[in-house]
C-alpha cells in the first residue's frame, strides 16, 4: 500500500498587526478562533468532514493549555474533533502542520486543520530572551552576523525587497486574509520605504550593531489556519490541491553555532533526499526574524557549512510576496501564512517546486518541500 499523497487545499489568517495595536484588547483564543472559522466559512468546508485539529501557541494564554481544544468549542465545530496544542517556537506552524499531514499519510484520519497564533500584545518581556543564554534573539543574530560577515547595506536589501514585493502582492495577500476588528490587511508593509530611510534607523542591539527596527521582523498579534486533505478526500469533494507537500526535515544545533542557523542543516539535507538543487526550486520562502538570518543561512546552503553545497541562489524566486521583516512575525502564526501563500502562488503559477525554510529559537529550523506534480 502506498501512503495517501498530503495536499495543501486551503488556508486562512487574520491580518497580521504590530503588538499594542489594533488587536491589543482580544486574546490568542479570539485570534485564533477567527482564522478558523474564515477558514471554514470562506472555503465552504463541512465542520463534520474535519477529524483532527493541531494548534500552536509560543506564548500560551491564561487558564487554557490546550487551546486547540478550546477552538474546537469557541468555533462551534463538532466535539468529535481531535485537538492538540503544540509549541516549538517559530517552527510551531510547521510542527503542527507535520502532526496532522502524518495523519493523513498514516491513513489515520482524511482532512485536518493545522495552525498557530501568538498574542505578543500580552507577552512577559521575558519571552523574547532565549532561555539557555539570556540573550535575545537579536543579541544573538548580531553574533552570528560578525561571523558570516554580513554587511548592513546588504540586511538592508533584503528588508526593502520584503517592503516591496510585500506591498506589490497586497491584493493577493488580501484573498487569504480574514478582516477582523475592522482591519483587512497587515500593518507591516511600508510602499514609502527606500533604502536612504532604512539607512537612518538606530541600531537594536548595541551601537556597533547592524540590526535595526528596518531590517527585523516586528512584534506581531495574528493567527493562521491551513486546511490538508488527503489527494482522494479532496478529490471526492471536487476540490483541486494548491500543492502537494511532498517532504519535510527538522534539525537542531547548539546556540553557540548561530542560534538561528540550523536551516544550514534542513535544507540541504531536505534537497538531496529528494534529489534536487536550489536550481530546481521555483519559489523559496525563507522566513526573515531577521534579514542578516536570511544572508546568513543562504551563505551556509551555498558554502556547504553543515551539509553538501546547494548551488547558488536565485534571489528573484525568494519571498516573491514579501515575508516576515514586511507582513509580521506572530510566532506561531508564521508557518501557516507561509504554507497558504506559497501554496496560492505555486497555483498560480503551476510550479512544479516550493521550498520553505524557517529558523527558529532554541537553535532549530524546519523546511518543508511543496510540489505540484
Amino acid at each position: 500500500m502506498t501512503s495517501p499523497r498530503v495536499a495543501i487545499v486551503a488556508g486562512a489568517r487574520t491580518p497580521f498587526v504590530k503588538a499594542g495595536q489594533a488587536f491589543a484588547k482580544l486574546s490568542p483564543l479570539a485570534l485564533a478562533t477567527h482564522a478558523v472559522r474564515g477558514l471554514v466559512s470562506r472555503h465552504n468546508v463541512d465542520p463534520a468532514g474535519i477529524e483532527a485539529i493541531a494548534f500552536g501557541a509560543v506564548v500560551p494564554e491564561r487558564g487554557k493549555p490546550n487551546i486547540a481544544r478550546e477552538i474546537v468549542f469557541e468555533a462551534g465545530l463538532p466535539a468529535s474533533i481531535e485537538a492538540q496544542t503544540v509549541s516549538s517556537y517559530c517552527i510551531t506552524g510547521l510542527r503542527t502542520a507535520t502532526i496532522i499531514a502524518d495523519a493523513i499519510a498514516r491513513g489515520r484520519i482524511s482532512a485536518g486543520i493545522a495552525g498557530g497564533v501568538e498574542w505578543l500584545s500580552g507577552a512577559d518581556p521575558a519571552t523574547f530572551c532565549e532561555p539557555t543564554t539570556g540573550l535575545s534573539m537579536g543579541e544573538h543574530m548580531e553574533i552570528t552576523r560578525k561571523q558570516w560577515e554580513i554587511p548592513r547595506t546588504r540586511q538592508d536589501e533584503i528588508a526593502l525587497a520584503s517592503h516591496r514585493n510585500a506591498v506589490a502582492a497586497a491584493d493577493k495577500l488580501a484573498a487569504e486574509i480574514v478582516p477582523l476588528e475592522g482591519v483587512a490587511k497587515d500593518s507591516g508593509p511600508r510602499p514609502d520605504t527606500s533604502l536612504e530611510r532604512l539607512a537612518t534607523l538606530k541600531p537594536a542591539f548595541g551601537a556597533d550593531g547592524t540590526i535595526t527596527a528596518g531590517n527585523a521582523s516586528p512584534v506581531t498579534d495574528g493567527a493562521s489556519a491551513v486546511l490538508l486533505m488527503s489527494e482522494e478526500r479532496a478529490q471526492r469533494e471536487g476540490r483541486r490541491p494548491l500543492a502537494f507537500i511532498e517532504a519535510m526535515d527538522y534539525a537542531a544545533l547548539h546556540p553557540d553555532e548561530g542560534l538561528l542557523m540550523a536551516p544550514a542543516i534542513t535544507v540541504p539535507r531536505l534537497l538531496a533526499r529528494a534529489g534536487l538543487e536550489l536550481a530546481d526550486i521555483d519559489l523559496l520562502e525563507v522566513h526573515e526574524a531577521f534579514a542578516a538570518q536570511v544572508l546568513a543561512n543562504a551563505a551556509a546552503w551555498e558554502r556547504g557549512w553543515k551539509g553538501p553545497a546547494t548551488g547558488r541562489i536565485d534571489w528573484s524566486r525568494v519571498n516573491v510576496n514579501g515575508s516576515s521583516v514586511a507582513v509580521g512575525h506572530p510566532w506561531s502564526a508564521t508557518g501557516g501564512r507561509i504554507l497558504t501563500t506559497l501554496a496560492n502562488e505555486m497555483a498560480r503559477r503551476d510550479a512544479r517546486y516550493g521550498l520553505i525554510s524557517i529558523c527558529a529559537a532554541g537553535a532549530m529550523a524546519g523546511a518543508f518541500l511543496l510540489s505540484r506534480r
